[in-house]
């Protein structure tokens, strides 16, 4: 609660005086025009009550003001009035009682001006009897009907209203939910197509030079809707055009047919293009007017102007309305708005935990930080403790401390200084005053023994917390590199998934569902989920599945091993098809120990990535023996956890540089790393070495030495890394060694030019070529191996 606030009383807010409030205040001028122009419309839409009499009845226009009438909003109401009213005052001529639907227009809008009703199903059986009693009176008084005549016309006329007005509510609630993206049911796009027929309707008698604008307008909407919707759709609106239109015109069947056979040509035709649909509907149409002996200049212009209205309308509100009409295109987009909104809600919750770990970063490189502040107050907690011990109790306490304060203290900081660098001498103002020299160098020694112990463990606990602020530091990094990739654009293959549907079908390859997608680096993949299978399914989708895709998506494709998994609760297999690499990489490690040693001190590793790369490993831990080896192995697997984690090379070396660097005991040692990746897809191969021997890189007879100066694991607090960067293509061979393969020449220049030279004579697979290399470096250190000896010989070749 906030103090100091004077609140008295709650006052009103008032509108100020400047803002008047009046039935046009805040129009949408869009819907405004939208509800006016479908009222005049509407009010024009008659039906002939028989081929003898030209006039009829006019329903349509009430309907829609009733409408309009429940969705609570008086602005809207008296501007589809004035739109109704004036349709029906616009065909006076043509209706039986013209001025009983104006009546009725008067009296809807009136009465619910007034009245406040909030249930939708009292308004609407208000509105019916509003509708029943105004031409209920008109009859009695304007036409004087019998009081029987005239209930059953009145009854009759609006029991015709109830069935228009509902499908005409349904039609507007649809078109209002197309803000949140709905996916219509078949019933919306009905009533949907109904109201857009009965706009059309409402067009009339009206032409230009004797031509029907109505006739060129309906048309054209059937065209469009069959083009966005299909065949269906396209059926469906023909369909419902010939109806309505037949109705008003008294040549029902005609009109079906007409429009019915349009709309299902040109959604048969649509994937063919907007000219070959039209020309396809030309064609048709052409035949039934010679059918039914009406091909006239006046039908054939009317086509054509249709045609020609329809190829003028832009592609881009074509899509626009594909998108909503389109059921399947609908599901699409509403799927990756979905898609996106978990991706968002994710990424949410991946940043707040980047935040948390931001913050325990920050507090653990705080508290390192904070110990470094104390460092200036141990001096003077040093000079208190040896006082304490020695000078509580002296006689001669106040001589020093009193009068002689800063002379004493300065000669205390002077005897722990000369005991901290190694030296036993007693400071001369100590020696000439002090009655207890041999006490105090004791204390002294104690006090700085005790000290350094307490440092060092001090020591390895701000090692420790920086290690930790870093580790946690490139978690938080790498996090937010894995939600940058995950934000990126990962697009569903809508139509792939559809063709491989199809393609599986044909094939009678059973399967329960397909999931097609193209990832952040544009390779497509495809996730299949089939019935239980053995353990043979790498096998069965080989030699089944494979080959089909491959035809059909004209591009070699492959499930790699790790790619498919058994669902345990209902055994379920889950297959993920991707796009096969243009390399493949084949490997073989040797070594031989140092002699006199059983155990080489280096490890090694190597093999296929999940992201469509080859890595290998090598690292020679100092010395050897299982010492060597521990450092080593530990390098190679921190090393591999971290890259397969999403850890990037800069942030996995500091880290292992870190974590090698905090030394608790002193045999420890450290160890080397030659680091390369390859990427299977395009040969780009990157190089990373942290005080490792040369790789080499032998193309036919060339043979090119990778090499860097960088310094092993654990020397230095922070690796500057160095990559290097090269193309590789199939044939090239990659060599990776430890430094006891050139360690037979240590006083050379370059010692590995042996090495090179003879990498320039051989030309074997890898696993003969490491064993010669071996055997190579064994004959020229004169059969005594002086230090551990590894090889890793690697071959690119195209993949089959």
């Amino acid at each position: 609660m906030q103090y100091g606030l004077n609140v008295d009383k709650c006052e009103e807010i008032k509108r100020p005086d400047g803002i008047k409030r009046n039935l046009f205040t805040s129009l949408n001028v869009r819907t405004t025009g939208y509800i006016f122009v479908a009222g005049l419309l509407l009010g024009r839409v008659n039906l002939l009550l028989n081929n003898s009499n030209s006039k009829g009845i006019a329903p349509f226009g009430l309907a829609f003001l009733l409408a309009i009438i429940m969705n609570n909003n008086r602005k809207n109401n008296f501007i589809a009035a004035l739109g109704v009213g004036l349709g029906y005052f616009s065909i006076q001529d043509i209706l039986i009682d013209k001025n009983m639907y104006l009546t009725s227009v008067i009296v809807l809008t009136a009465i619910y001006m007034i009245l406040r009703i909030s249930r939708k199903r009292k308004k609407e059986i208000l509105g019916f009897f509003l509708i029943f009693a105004s031409f209920f009176v008109y009859g009695i008084i304007i036409n004087l009907y019998d009081l029987g005549v005239n209930i059953t016309l009145c009854l009759i006329e609006t029991v015709v209203i109830m069935p228009i007005y509902y499908v005409i509510k349904y039609s507007i609630d649809s078109l209002e939910e197309i803000k949140i993206n709905k996916i219509f049911s078949t019933e919306q796009m009905v009533s949907i197509c109904i109201l857009f027929c009965l706009l059309v309707a409402g067009i009339g008698s009206l032409s230009i030079y004797d031509y029907s604008i109505k006739s060129i307008f309906a048309l054209t909407l059937v065209l469009c809707i069959a083009y966005t919707g299909g065949a269906a759709y396209g059926s469906m609106i023909g369909v419902a055009m010939g109806i309505i239109l037949g109705v008003s015109t008294n040549d029902m069947m005609a009109c079906i047919g007409f429009y019915g056979v349009g709309g299902l040509i040109v959604g048969i035709f649509k994937d063919t293009g907007k000219l070959f649909s039209i020309l396809a509907a030309i064609v048709i149409y052409v035949a039934l007017g010679l059918y039914s002996n009406e091909l006239t200049l006046k039908f054939g212009i009317e086509i054509l102007s249709s045609c020609a209205l329809f190829m003028f309308i832009p592609r881009s509100l074509i899509n626009k309305y594909e998108s909503e009409v389109n059921l399947e295109n609908k599901k699409n987009y509403t799927v990756d708005a979905q898609l996106e909104s978990i991706k968002d809600e994710f990424s949410i919750k991946l940043k707040e935990l980047t935040e948390v770990l931001s913050a325990v970063s920050k507090y653990l490189g705080d508290s390192t930080e904070n110990e470094n502040l104390l460092i200036k107050n141990k001096g003077s907690a040093l000079v208190e403790n040896l006082a304490d011990r020695c000078c509580s109790k002296c006689e001669n306490k106040s001589s020093c401390w009193e009068r002689e304060f800063n002379q004493t203290f300065n000669a205390f900081q002077k005897l722990i200084q000369n005991y901290e660098d190694g030296k036993v001498e007693v400071p001369k103002d100590l020696q000439r005053k002090c009655v207890k020299n041999f006490t105090l160098v004791k204390n002294t020694e104690a006090i700085i023994n005790n000290y350094t112990v307490d440092e060092t463990i001090k020591n390895r606990l701000a090692e420790g917390r920086r290690i930790l602020s870093e580790h946690v530091s490139n978690v938080m990094n790498s996090i937010d590199n894995i939600l940058s990739d995950f934000k990126k654009n990962v697009m569903i293959d809508l139509d792939m998934e559809k063709r491989v549907k199809k393609e599986l079908n044909r094939m009678n390859i059973q399967y329960n569902s397909v999931f097609c997608y193209i990832d952040a680096d544009g390779k497509n993949k495809i996730k299949l989920n089939m019935d239980e299978c053995d353990d043979n399914v790498n096998e069965y989708c080989t030699k089944n599945i494979i080959p089909i895709l491959n035809n059909l998506t004209r591009k070699k494709l492959c499930v790699r091993d790790d790619n498919y998994n058994i669902n345990s609760e209902n055994k379920e297999c889950i297959v993920t098809i991707e796009e096969a690499p243009k390399y493949s990489i084949v490997s073989y490690g040797a070594f031989i120990p140092k002699s006199g040693e059983v155990q080489t001190g280096d490890s090694y590793t190597f093999g296929n990535t999940n992201d469509g790369y080859y890595t290998t490993i090598l690292s020679d831990g100092m010395g050897f023996g299982p010492e060597a080896s521990k450092e080593s192995k530990s390098t190679v697997e921190l090393v591999e956890k971290f890259m397969e984690a999403g850890f990037d090379e800069d942030k996995t070396i500091n880290t292992v540089n870190s974590m090698m660097g905090m030394k608790f005991a002193e045999d420890e040692k450290y160890a080397t790393l030659d680091f390369s990746k390859i990427n299977l897809y395009d040969g780009e191969a990157t190089f990373v070495k942290i005080g490792a021997a040369p790789t080499f890189v032998k193309r036919g007879n060339v043979v090119k030495a990778i090499n860097s100066k960088n310094l092993p694991f654990g020397l230095v607090d922070e690796v500057e890394v160095e990559y290097i960067k090269g193309q590789l293509k199939a044939g090239d061979i990659l060599v990776s060694i430890s430094d006891g393969i050139l360690d037979i020449d240590k006083f050379a220049a370059e010692n590995f030019i042996w090495l090179e030279e003879y990498l320039k004579q051989v030309n074997d697979d890898p696993k003969t070529l490491s064993e010669k290399i071996l055997q190579k470096a064994k004959e020229l250190s004169g059969k005594e191996i002086k230090d551990d000896m590894t090889v890793i010989v690697s071959k690119i070749y195209i993949a089959e």
